[in-house]
């Protein structure tokens, strides 16, 4: 039912949701008035019929106080033909019938009582009863003339709802045939709504939305550590290994290089031909950015040195560390990136000086944790340091490291 109703055009499915609400909130307004209705004319009509049992009462407590039963029995009957009464009946004290007249007929019947009162003293009881058919016939009568308006009410919401339906539905037609990229010998969809969210689904969105920038982001613009590190083997192998041989080199470097960065948060990148490096920034409980970085340098360092033993090539790396006011950049904001490359050629000249050895330049020599917790000798380049160890708590944790990289290393390339 559910998916017919969806093959509806548009402007019939408005009418058809239009008209059923309309026809609901009408019924339960009908169902409203007509509980409504029937308890004011069943309170109307009982205080009627009490009204008219007191009132035969009354008239008929003269007779029955002299004892005039013929007199009872006619004005009785008087008043069964003046009134709306059905039958009246008197009894006495006992329940014993002492008077009648008319005979009610009917499916409804209702009984009102009053006693007939001699001064004080009740004498008996009057019993009127009246029939409620008219009544209820009536009632009937006026629920069915609602329930008749409200579906004619129904009736017009419904062409009312599909004459506006139409419009918008033709509205919705022209947008998705502006929207149709190629024709399709697929036979269309008939609701309006459902053809213009295909067409819309067939739209190239990714193509047609342009691209935003987020922004400058604050952790591209802190000092960070710059460990550059130059592949000085590599460079004597790319002419000289195959391409599967070179590959699986190249795997090693990268697992070497990404296990010593991994235990001090840095993030590698590749800036040149033959030049990675290594940033590494924020705090940390390990230390400073350039102490991470000098620790991350001699890891690499030892690491290449331990697998080159069971090796036949060589995993020669030199490496240079220096400190850059703004971080590494990324997509959405490229000025960071763009002041990075004079610290990284910096490095790379460096590199180029002292192929086997790790230096720093002065601003590293400077933090406070790499001048208390490292060794290092000026090198003949008056302008940079070189790494040679480190205090003992500090390198005990370095070699733990070591081990740990080792034997994650283990099969021979």
């Amino acid at each position: 039912m559910k998916q017919r109703f969806e093959q509806y055009r548009l402007g019939q499915q408005l009418a058809i949701v239009a008209a059923a609400l309309c026809l609901m909130v009408s019924r339960a307004l009908v169902v409203l008035a007509a509980i409504s209705s029937r308890h004011m004319q069943e309170a109307q009509q009982a205080d009627y019929g009490e009204a008219l049992a007191s009132q035969i009462a009354r008239r008929i407590g003269t007779a029955l106080e002299t004892g005039d039963l013929l007199s009872v029995a006619a004005s009785l009957q008087r008043f069964v033909e003046t009134s709306s009464a059905d039958e009246v009946a008197i009894y006495d004290v006992e329940g014993q019938a002492l008077g009648q007249a008319g005979r009610a007929e009917g499916t409804s019947l209702q009984q009102y009582r009053a006693p007939v009162l001699i001064d004080s003293d009740v004498a008996g009881e009057v019993v009127i009863t009246l029939s409620t058919d008219t009544t209820r016939m009536a009632r009937l009568r006026f629920l069915l003339s609602l329930l008749g308006l409200a579906v004619l009410l129904s009736l017009a919401v419904y062409g009312l709802s599909q004459h506006f339906g139409k419009r918008l539905a033709g509205r919705l037609a022209v947008l998705g045939k502006r929207l149709l990229l190629e024709e399709s010998t697929a036979l269309p969809e008939p609701n309006e709504l459902r053809r213009l969210e295909q067409r819309v689904e067939a739209l190239p969105m990714d193509l047609l939305r342009a691209r935003g920038s987020a922004g400058p982001k604050d952790e591209n613009y802190r000092s960070t550590a710059v460990l550059y590190m130059q592949l000085s083997s590599l460079e004597n192998y790319v002419d000289t290994l195959d391409e599967d041989s070179l590959h699986r080199y190249t795997n090693r470097l990268h697992q070497i290089v990404f296990a010593a960065a991994g235990f001090y948060g840095g993030e590698l990148h590749v800036v040149r031909q033959f030049g990675l490096v290594v940033y590494l920034s924020g705090d940390s409980a390990a230390g400073s950015p350039a102490f991470r970085a000098a620790s991350c340098a001699w890891l690499v360092r030892t690491v290449a040195a331990e697998l080159e033993k069971s090796m036949s090539l060589s995993l020669g790396v030199a490496m240079a560390i220096g400190i850059s006011e703004l971080g590494a950049g990324d997509g959405s904001d490229i000025y960071p990136g763009l002041y990075m490359q004079s610290t990284l050629d910096e490095l790379q000249g460096y590199c180029r000086q002292a192929p086997t050895e790790i230096l720093m330049l002065p601003d590293v020599c400077e933090d406070l944790d790499v001048s208390g917790r490292l060794d290092f000798k000026k090198s003949r380049d008056a302008d940079a340091a070189r790494l040679t160890g480190f205090e003992g708590p500090y390198q005990d944790l370095l070699e733990r490291q070591l081990r740990l990289i080792m034997r994650r290393l283990a099969d021979p390339i």
